[in-house]
Parts: C-alpha cells; sequence; structure tokens
C-alpha cells in the first residue's frame, strides 16, 4: 500500500475503492452503482478542481431525452448523496457544494487520490515529450518507473461496465502499457532481466490478458529458468487459446526453441547441417541442451528404452538450505546459508531417492555456486548422457544405460568431486537419483 499525507480525504481507484480521512477509513455502506454513488466517486476523484455540472449530469438517466426530467433527477440524486453522509463516519461539513458550473466533494477539506498521482506523472511524460532526446533518457525512465510502481490496478474495476468508468480506466492502463513497454526496452538491452522479469509479472498480475507473460518467459529463458518459463507457458496459453488462435507467448517460444529458423538457398543443406551440430562442446562431457530440448529428448530416450529394455536413471542436483537429519525435507536456496557437514544417504525400500546433502559457511553469489555445481556435473557425467539447467537452483540430467544398483557409485562419486573443488563446507546441495519409467 502506497503512503501518502494522513490529511484530509484520501481516495483509491486502482484495482478497487477504498476512502479515508484523516488515515481512518470511512466505510460507505451503499452500492456504488447507484448513480448518487457514481457521482460521488467522480466528485472525489476531481478533487479539489471540482466537476463540471454536465459530467455529473451526462450518467443521470442518459436514455431521458426530457431535459426538465433529466434535471429533476439530477436534484434527487445530489439529495440522496447529501444525506448518505449522515451518520456515515464522515467529519461535519458541507458536502457537494457548487460554485458556478462546477461541482465540489467539499471546500473545507483537502481531497486527494491515487489517480491525482498518476495524472501528475502524465502531465511530466508530456511536458517532456519534445524535449527529451529518447525513451532511454534519464528523466523519461525516472518518470516510467514511478508510474508502474503508482499504477496499481486497473480503475475502479467493479464498475468496469460504465462507460464514464470504462474510458477512465482505458486511458490509465494505456499508459501504464506505454511506461512498462519503454522501461523494459532498456531493461532487456542493459541485460537487467530480474528488473525486467519483476516488472512483467506484476503486469501480467493485473492485466493477465494483455500477454506480459511473454515478457516472463523471455527473462527466465535469457536467465536460463527454463523450467519457470515452461510453467508459465504452459500456465498462460490455455487462458488465451480459449479465446485466441495464436498469443505472443507462440512468439516467445517459437524464437526460443529455434522454430523461426527457415534456410533457403543452393546451400541450404550445408547451412543446416552446421546449424544442427553441438556449439560450445564441452570436452569428453554431457551434452548441454535447453529445458525444452531436454523434455523431448527424455520421451524419446523413455520410447527407445520401451524396444531395447535398456536401464536409464534421472539425476536432479539441487542446491538447498535445510536440515541436517537425513531425509528431512530440503528447500530450495535462496540466500547464502550457515555451517554444516555432507552426509550420504541410500534409497530406501519404500522408493525413497539416495542423496547427499553438504552444508556451507560462505556467501558465494549464487550463480558462482551454481557454476561449481555444473563443473561437477560436466566432470562426473559421461559424454552419453545430457543435463540441463532446471531452474535458478537445480540442473537436471539424464544418465543414459544406468541402472539402479549403479545410484550408490554415482553419487558417491558426485560428493568426492565435490568435497575435491573445495565445497565441502561452503554449499549445500542434494542430489537425487530416481529410475526412468519404461
Amino acid at each position: 500500500m502506497k503512503s501518502h499525507p494522513q490529511e484530509g480525504f484520501y481516495a483509491r481507484f486502482l484495482g478497487g475503492f477504498s476512502l479515508d480521512y484523516e488515515g481512518e477509513e470511512i466505510r460507505i455502506n451503499r452500492n456504488l452503482q447507484n448513480i448518487s454513488m457514481q457521482m460521488l466517486l467522480m466528485l472525489l476523484k476531481a478533487g479539489v478542481d471540482g466537476i463540471e455540472k454536465k459530467e455529473l449530469l451526462a450518467i443521470v438517466r442518459p436514455d431521458q431525452w426530457d431535459l426538465k426530467k433529466r434535471q429533476n433527477n439530477f436534484r434527487q440524486q445530489i439529495h440522496i448523496l447529501r444525506g448518505s453522509f449522515e451518520g456515515s463516519g464522515f467529519p461535519e461539513g458541507e458536502y457537494v457544494v457548487s460554485a458556478g458550473s462546477r461541482f465540489h466533494f467539499t471546500m473545507e477539506h483537502a481531497v486527494r487520490s491515487d489517480t491525482q498521482r498518476l495524472d501528475h506523472l502524465i502531465e511530466k511524460l508530456k511536458e517532456g515529450a519534445l524535449e527529451w532526446p529518447g525513451t532511454y533518457c534519464q528523466e523519461a525512465q525516472t518518470l516510467y518507473k514511478a508510474y508502474c510502481q503508482a499504477y496499481t490496478g486497473e480503475f475502479l474495476p467493479m464498475l468496469g461496465g460504465e462507460e464514464w468508468v470504462a474510458v477512465e480506466s482505458a486511458y490509465y492502463q494505456k499508459w501504464y502499457s506505454t511506461c512498462i513497454h519503454n522501461r523494459c526496452q532498456l531493461l532487456k538491452e542493459q541485460g537487467q532481466y530480474e528488473a525486467m522479469l519483476e516488472l512483467c509479472t506484476a503486469a501480467s498480475h493485473i492485466h493477465p490478458y494483455d500477454e506480459w507473460q511473454a515478457g516472463q518467459i523471455e527473462c527466465l529463458m535469457a536467465m536460463d529458468r527454463y523450467g519457470e518459463a515452461q510453467e508459465i507457458y504452459e500456465g498462460s496459453s490455455e487462458i488465451f487459446y480459449k479465446d485466441l488462435v495464436s498469443t505472443s507467448l507462440d512468439e516467445v517460444m517459437s524464437r526460443y526453441q529455434g522454430l523461426e529458423k527457415r534456410i533457403y538457398g543452393k546451400h541450404a543443406l550445408a547451412r543446416l547441417k552446421q546449424d544442427l551440430e553441438e556449439k560450445e562442446r564441452e570436452e569428453d562431457g554431457p551434452f548441454y541442451c535447453s529445458y525444452p530440448s531436454f523434455q523431448d529428448a527424455y520421451r524419446f530416450i523413455a520410447r527407445l528404452a520401451e524396444r531395447t529394455g535398456a536401464k536409464n536413471l534421472l539425476l536432479l542436483c539441487t542446491l538447498t538450505e535445510g536440515t541436517e537429519e537425513a531425509g528431512k525435507q530440503l528447500r530450495p536456496l535462496e540466500a547464502p546459508i550457515g555451517t554444516g557437514r555432507i552426509e550420504l544417504w541410500p534409497g530406501g525400500e519404500d522408493g525413497t531417492s539416495a542423496g547427499i546433502k553438504m552444508r556451507d559457511t560462505e556467501t558465494d553469489d549464487l550463480e558462482e555456486k551454481m557454476g561449481w555445481l555444473k563443473k561437477v556435473l560436466v566432470d562426473q557425467l559421461r559424454t552419453g548422457d545430457f543435463y540441463t539447467r532446471y531452474s535458478q537452483t537445480q540442473y537436471l540430467a539424464l544418465l543414459a544405460e544406468a541402472k539402479e544398483e549403479d545410484g550408490e557409485g554415482i553419487l558417491d562419486r558426485l560428493e568426492r568431486a565435490w568435497e575435491g573443488y573445495g565445497q565441502e563446507g561452503k554449499t549445500e546441495a542434494e542430489f537425487s537419483l530416481v529410475e526412468m519409467d519404461v
């Protein structure tokens, strides 16, 4: 919740409605869809500037062509509105007052709102549009960031069917979209994907049908967090495909998986072969692939195993923080952790996976720790194995033609490799093995 001066009235319109006086909430026990209540909302939004009578009159029986009857209805609604303040927690004073052709909620107290903050930022953006060299200048970026932080939800979502509300909502949403787009452009250029992810995640919660999930996916893929990207894609695409044939999510995922690469010309086959070849191969190490590619390879190996009867093992490697008691649930690492020791435990008869956990005292950067974990896999797994970065703290590997009875030896090798790299006592990790189903 954004802070604001605790003097006079403060109205919140974004994401819902609430009204405070001197920091204390005033509860309005009336249906906001009533004409008199909509007048109140319009007056509060107008603040100290007030609002023209014709704007209030526009929402009073717009189907009534008899002007005299509309004027009578208008006066009746004003009377109802004034009566609603009695015994409702409003401080004593005169409310709904006119000054010439303009009406004001009150002339005795300050009236502020969250939309006034947005209006102020929009005016600043409009003023600087002709002076700034582009969207990347510091002044513009400061305003873009401020607008994204101040915009906390759709304008009066419970009244979205009212014409005046729809107009206001579209206006603020359009500026929100512009600010996020321009802000993300710079963050992407600077490689600040965490900040960009935070922006797109907030936007996807506020406006889930505006496809900001595509930005989330792009950020996660850029940070090698393929498992999370796949989850967002699968969770979001189901929503969009009910109404749309395709979405920007498809564009992002197809670009990621290389589906948009089409090669033509007389050297097409040679270029295609070059494009298919493994890049940056680890010498005599396992094959690294993206998570969607890992899924495809896993399914292919599973089908191959059905025909040949070969056994394969799935290995999950996780940096964790947890307890020192073997077998207790461990949580993915979120921050540097304290001291501890290494333990190796075998798989149980109840199907519990074998594992190792290691505890650590230093505050190395998470990516540096993941780098050491990757080095263990590269050095200890075979050329025919393959692995992928599954999340911020996890690697997945498929060990081809490896049996369950090989598990103890594999885990022992991983443990000794970790110790050999000097990682004992510096971080905690869990290695879990399970036999691939056929």
